[in-house]
């Protein structure tokens, strides 16, 4: 049995009446209005505007913390033609965020100008070194987009210096706040802002708002960017505004845009807030990332056809070394997660050196999404081999903000939220901040071993996926936090044409068969799962989304796996007559009848994995993965190993090496015994076995059956071997041969090979879990 990943939890079911009345009334399907009222809409009336979402939902900009104080500044700069800069931040929403407030400003007349930090000379957020820079240069107004609040130290001294400074933000406010003009911010303390979850260009958009006076419809489009990029919340105000910004999207005014998206191969009339998600959103992050953001603000807004698409071809290039990068960190990044000693940890602190810190956040997702375990990766500084720079990534269950807030003593710098953060440190604190991460970790009661929940909409059949159903979930998307992308449950699929792709074989491709219909499965960065899926099971249960595959204009409906569990288990045929180490790094426990080949393999396998067939039978395997290294000496020993296991192991995976097959070798037959005979009781004696290979030429049997033939006639007492001679015995009673004991070892590793080595993967297994009473 492979377990499913996640606790997947069911969808209470919705009231058949409401259901009933959202289908009949608004004619749509009964999938469609069970996702309605799944999302509290239990009305035709609240569907109509949950469907068409109304200008009137967006809330007055007014409303929010300062922003009276940050439009007088910002309107008193323009008037009197004073120098602003508009201070942003290095990701997709930072960028989109910068983009917005350049182009607003520019639009009211203003001497305007943008410095997008790097990453790595300025870090995140206020830089003292980069504002006195741009005030040496002549800046008498600072802006920030997306940062600011954790930045007291620097812009209390920018206001000190008499440069006055407006903070957007809407990152987690820290005790301490700067002495700022104006703090304009959807959770500021004592605010009466309805709606606390604007990403950065939410708060951008609402200033640009209150400072033009009109409704900024054409800037929608780097709302939907930045807001879905940063992972907000996108009910309430955040609907509204994503669903009118893909409207401007689709539209595809901006040229930068429209040349990234043709890189990206997305459709600008069909797209969709994935595609802002998994093609535009990374490529202007990856920016960020390895090159200069800046290039960010000028791609989305120029106006310029050829600039735009020399900038698109950068910022697509940025993009697949960023992909590189992280392919290259995570292979060093997963053996540190996976090492014994971080197994035992409920988080986890990767350290490497000399890893690119731009994409230490993304490495630090995709580690935490394998090991459920809040993951901080972190890296030596090029300039500074002291310094320790990282970022973290967590689960929902533990607020990995809290833990580090309380130890802030130990960092250089730190800034973030519950679910993601970015820091440095000395090289000195790595152990103090592992242990303080772990003692965290308890106070929070947090266990790795508890499953992290995935919301399961309902129970489909492959007969409801169809291009009408994904027509369907796309009317209530976009998706994000407070409105996720709903995922399917189908049960017992047979699946079949098992491949993997990409250049490592990293991503994973079948089709599930059933009445007649096969529907293609794609899981990104789960190749390992190839070798499951093909060999022979049980059930097979997915958790899935419904996604559309475009191909030479042809559209065709697919499923994108989230998660799987197969009952039964799993045989996993990877037969080998040569072994390697690698065949050996899998935490599995190893099977091994020969004594000398055990001693081979164990330095290769973790202490206590590597078992003798004694030691096997002892063992109880429940829930375990196990290999057979060797074939066992008979299909006795096979179904003793496993015979007092309480439950079934997760997999068997058979190499079964032989050095020499008694199968191959072939079973004597009476014939043979009968020639043999002869030629004994002729030759009286031998020089045995230095005879042995002429014997084998002049009666033609291959020279292990020979072996065994001697062995058989030994054991009857038909012969005596003494001083290497073989004397043939005069008086001797008629035996049956093939019941003396060393015939019948033979004929039972004759019959396990047959079985075992010379079947097909299917009819293995069928008889494996036949015989091992394992279906």
């Amino acid at each position: 049995m492979i377990d499913a990943k996640f606790k997947w939890e069911l969808a209470d079911n919705a009231s058949s009446a409401t259901v009933d009345n959202l289908e009949k009334e608004l004619g749509i399907s009964r999938i469609l209005a069970t996702l309605l009222a799944q999302q509290g809409i239990d009305s035709t009336e609240q569907a109509k505007k949950f469907f068409e979402p109304s200008i009137e939902e967006i809330h007055d900009p007014t409303l929010l913390h300062d922003m009276d104080k940050a439009v007088e500044r910002i309107e008193q700069a323009v008037e009197k033609q004073e120098q602003i800069t508009i201070y942003g931040d290095y990701d997709a929403d930072g960028i989109t965020s910068t983009s917005l407030m350049y182009e607003t400003l520019l639009s009211i007349g203003a001497n305007v100008n943008y410095y997008v930090p790097n990453r790595f000379t300025d870090g995140y957020g206020p830089n003292m070194d980069a504002y006195q820079r741009l005030i040496d240069n002549g800046t008498q107004l600072f802006i920030t987009m997306d940062n600011g609040v954790s930045g007291k130290n620097v812009i209390d001294k920018v206001m000190e210096a008499g440069v006055d400074v407006v903070i957007t933000d809407h990152h987690e406010l820290p005790a301490d706040l700067p002495n700022a003009v104006a703090i304009v911010h959807p959770r500021y303390p004592g605010s009466n802002y309805p709606f606390p979850d604007l990403s950065g260009v939410g708060v951008a958009f609402k200033v640009a708002w209150a400072l033009t006076g009109e409704f900024p419809v054409e800037e929608l489009d780097l709302v939907a960017i930045g807001e879905i990029a940063d992972v907000v919340n996108v009910m309430d105000e955040n609907h509204a505004l994503i669903s009118y910004g893909i409207q401007q999207l689709r539209q595809g005014m901006r040229p930068g845009l429209a040349a990234l998206m043709k890189l990206a191969d997305i459709k600008a009339n069909n797209l969709t807030d994935q595609d802002i998600g998994f093609g535009i959103a990374p490529r202007l992050n990856a920016l960020g990332r390895i090159a200069d953001a800046n290039d960010g603000v000028k791609l989305l807004t120029s106006l310029d056809e050829n600039e735009s698409q020399k900038l698109a071809k950068e910022v697509d290039q940025a993009n697949k070394e960023r992909q590189n990068l992280v392919a290259d960190i995570m292979k060093e990044a997963e053996e540190q997660a996976n090492s014994s000693a971080n197994q035992q940890k409920k988080t986890l602190l990767i350290v490497g050196k000399g890893w690119h810190q731009g994409v230490l956040g993304i490495v630090a997702s995709r580690i935490m999404n394998e090991t459920g375990k809040p993951t901080i990766v972190a890296s030596t500084d090029q300039n500074n081999p002291t310094l320790i720079k990282g970022s973290g990534r967590s689960v929902d269950s533990f607020n990995l903000f809290n833990a580090l807030e309380a130890h802030r003593e130990l960092f250089t710098t730190f800034g973030g939220h519950p679910a993601a953060c970015g820091l440095s440190f000395d090289q000195k604190n790595i152990v103090p901040l592992q242990i303080a991460l772990e003692e965290e970790a308890v106070k929070q009661k947090f266990d790795p071993t508890v499953k992290q929940p995935l919301p399961i909409a309902m129970k489909l059949v492959p007969a409801d996926v169809t291009q009408q159903l994904y027509n369907d979930i796309q009317r209530v998307a976009p998706f994000g936090p407070g409105n996720m992308e709903p995922v399917f449950e189908l049960n017992n699929v047979k699946v079949v044409d098992v491949k993997t792709m990409g250049q490592e074989h990293q991503h994973l491709k079948f089709s599930i068969v059933s009445d007649k219909k096969n529907l293609t499965v794609v899981a990104f960065g789960q190749g390992n799962l190839a070798t499951l899926l093909s060999a022979p099971t049980g059930q097979i249960n997915l958790a899935v989304k419904v996604s559309l595959n475009e191909w030479r204009g042809k559209k065709s409906v697919q499923l994108m796996l989230e998660d799987l569990q197969i009952n039964g288990t799993v045989i996993i045929d990877e037969r080998t007559n040569k072994l390697t180490p690698q065949l050996f790094s899998s935490s599995d426990y190893y099977i091994v009848r020969e004594p000398r080949l055990r001693e081979n393999i164990a330095p290769h396998v973790a202490p206590g994995y590597t078992l003798s067939i004694e030691e096997a039978i002892k063992t109880d395997f429940s829930g375990q993965q196990v290999t057979l290294v060797d074939c066992p000496s008979s299909e006795e020993m096979l179904k003793r190993i496993f015979a007092e296991d309480e439950g079934e192991p997760a997999t068997i995976r058979l190499l079964l090496y032989q050095r020499k097959s008694a199968y191959l070798a072939g079973l004597p037959t009476r014939n043979d015994f009968a020639q043999l005979y002869r030629f004994i009781y002729r030759q009286k004696e031998l020089k045995w076995p230095m005879q042995a290979k002429a014997v084998s030429n002049h009666l033609k049997i291959n020279m292990d059956r020979l072996n065994l033939m001697i062995q058989v006639f030994s054991e009857a007492g038909f012969v005596t071997i003494k001083d290497d001679v073989l004397k043939f015995n005069e008086s001797t009673n008629k035996t049956d041969l093939t019941q003396t004991k060393r015939y019948q070892k033979q004929l039972a590793q004759y019959k396990v090979e047959q079985q075992l080595l010379f079947n097909d993967a299917a009819t293995v297994a069928k008889w494996l879990l036949e015989y091992l009473n394992l279906e």
